[in-house]
């Protein structure tokens, strides 16, 4: 049977590893959410800017 101080140590890089994974999971997740909020905002202000034109010329 293992020695406890080795299956402390393989737990502990275990946990370790699995919070490392979810953190990098994450940060993917955030940086997509905030792509897709810097492209909507660049939208909206594309069609703002399109539909005072027309406004203007008219």
């Amino acid at each position: 049977m293992n020695e406890p101080s080795i299956l402390t140590f393989t737990l502990t890089y275990a946990a370790t590893l699995t919070v490392a994974a979810l953190m990098f999971l994450g940060q993917v997740i955030a940086f997509t959410v905030m792509l897709a909020l810097a492209g909507t905002a660049k939208f909206l202000t594309h069609a703002a800017r399109v539909i005072t034109r027309r406004r203007h010329r008219s």
